[in-house]
């Protein structure tokens, strides 16, 4: 039986779906259903289903991050959104993401049926290539080579034993992986396969003796990256470098963008094209900051740069965060990012000073017994993910700028105020069962490890008094009902409440009250007979 997930926050959404589905008759089985994206991802993982619905806007991962992802990971799998939302963009996003369909809440059954039709016909196409070997495209063969997370393809490729279409069996490969200088998200990239094949068919009689074949496939979010295969009987290093200038001079040309290219180590047979693709991503990572539009050759040596972390700039950025001081956050993000970003530097220590920077905040916020998941809708592992697609600066500041440091200043903000009522209750309660005894503004402040002034303009923001007027008040009513009790002297009343020098205390009764003790226990006595 066909395997079936249904992803959707709302489980009333997922429960009509279960009873819409006719599962006898597609052979359809269900075998899990999620609420959020990043749940959704394991199961899928898990279980490898054939079918998934899906809904686009859930917290955390949404259905935009998860369709590219199962892209990459599943790329058999059949998606059909499934979604109240019917503006264009979310129509767009599923498109581009190569989902099978879409469909509108509430679902009605005759639509749904029909989409189950055509999707198990897709199915068992899919079956029949797969058992003959055959591929939908040169794209898709490449596709599921480069991008097939799972672990029995790298197995395999290290048997030697993908198979490959006809022709691509021999010959010398090389692998080029093409990634943009200035990353730019959403950006439009689905003719960027036909522009490369155009150039590339254009070019081959004039490049290795035209004896020399190619194939051209994007990252499953094509704005990533694009990577073109090329294999001929003789590829010479010097043919490679000149057709790596006639893709990027005609990438700009086009206003396509700036891309610098990495060129794995040259294989003498197409085997081994994963592992020729990682070379020339890792080439990637040793680019410069400061370098646009070059031409990176891989080496055997594939040592990453050691990372100079400037670890005091961090800790000021730390503090900025924690104290919830926006500006000075901001300042001392800048600062830190110019430390890890000088034009000398190269993307892979940029991208790993952030990923530390990333880990570095959920450390801090494990200690508030939060997570980053929590507080910003991803956990670290999604924003490592989102900065390894980003190989300038900019981009990579823009994650903190305008994800992580305003949802962690508005979590500290809460948790701050949170904190603020609690230790001004802790204050007006230490008042009233404490009034008798000597009390400072700073000792409690201190006992709690926060900052008197801080303290202080929250207690007057809460109460609309300062402490020691607050504290006063108390007293001096506490006084008026005791001299109410005819039992105890002036002197007395006034130890009672805290005052030890009577003439003190008489000063402030009189200031407080506008009238002297002895006029206030006159007037007392009068109401009370």
């Amino acid at each position: 039986m066909r395997k079936v997930v249904i992803v959707d926050d709302e489980i009333w959404i997922r429960r009509g779906l279960i009873q819409s589905i006719p599962w006898d008759r597609f052979g359809f089985r269900l075998v899990g259903e999620a609420g959020d994206g990043e749940e959704a991802h394991r199961i899928a993982l898990a279980e490898k289903p054939d079918l998934l619905f899906l809904d686009m806007r859930m917290p955390g991962l949404d259905g935009k991050q998860l369709l590219g992802m199962l892209r990459r990971d599943l790329p058999d799998l059949l998606t059909i959104v499934v979604s109240g939302y019917s503006d264009y963009e979310y129509m767009k996003e599923a498109i581009r993401q190569k989902a099978f369909d879409y469909l509108l809440k509430p679902v009605k059954k005759d639509e749904l049926v029909s989409v189950l039709e055509r999707a198990v016909e897709k199915m068992k196409q899919q079956e029949t290539k797969k058992s003959t070997g055959q591929f939908d495209s040169k794209e898709d063969w490449l596709q599921r080579i480069l991008y097939h997370a799972v672990t029995d393809v790298e197995a395999r490729e290290k048997e030697g034993e993908i198979p490959l279409p006809e022709g691509w069996s021999c010959g010398e490969t090389y692998v080029m992986v093409g990634q943009r200088d200035t990353f730019r998200d959403g950006c439009e990239s689905s003719n960027l396969v036909g522009q490369l094949r155009e150039l590339l068919t254009r070019n081959q009689p004039f490049l290795f003796g035209g004896e020399w074949n190619f194939v051209v496939t994007t990252a499953p979010d094509a704005n990533r990256e694009f990577v073109i295969v090329i294999v001929g009987e003789r590829l010479q290093q010097e043919e490679i470098n000149k057709l790596s200038q006639i893709v990027q001079r005609t990438l700009k040309q086009e206003e396509i963008g700036s891309y610098s290219l990495g060129i794995g180590i040259k294989r003498e047979d197409a085997q081994y094209l994963r592992r020729a693709y990682l070379e020339g991503g890792q080439a990637l990572k040793k680019k410069r900051l400061g370098v646009l539009g070059t031409v990176l050759w891989a080496d055997n040596d594939m040592s990453k740069q050691r990372v100079n972390y400037p670890q005091e700039k961090e800790n000021a950025f730390l503090r900025s965060l924690q104290m919830g001081n926006k500006e000075g956050a901001q300042h001392e993000s800048d600062m830190l990012f110019a430390a890890i970003s000088e034009d000398s530097m190269t993307v892979d220590h940029l991208q790993r000073s952030a990923f530390l920077l990333v880990h570095s905040i959920e450390k801090q916020l494990r200690g508030t017994e939060s997570r980053l998941e929590e507080v910003c809708g991803k956990n670290p592992q999604m924003y490592t993910e989102m900065i390894q697609h980003r190989n300038d600066a900019a981009a990579v500041k823009r994650i903190f700028d305008e994800e992580i440091i305003p949802s962690v200043l508005a979590y500290y903000k809460r948790s701050r105020e949170k904190q603020g009522k609690k230790i001004v209750r802790l204050i007006q309660n230490m008042i009233e069962n404490n009034y008798d005894q000597p009390l400072s503004l700073q000792q409690i402040a201190e006992s709690h490890y926060m900052n008197t002034d801080y303290v202080s303009r929250l207690f007057k923001k809460s109460t609309g008094h300062n402490f020691v007027d607050y504290m006063t008040n108390f007293r001096i009513n506490k006084s008026k009902e005791l001299m109410k009790l005819s039992a105890y002297k002036n002197y007395e009343i006034a130890q009672m409440v805290g005052y030890e020098d009577y003439r003190y205390f008489s000063q402030i009764f009189k200031k407080k009250t506008g009238m002297t003790i002895g006029e206030y226990r006159v007037a007392a006595e009068t109401v009370n007979h």
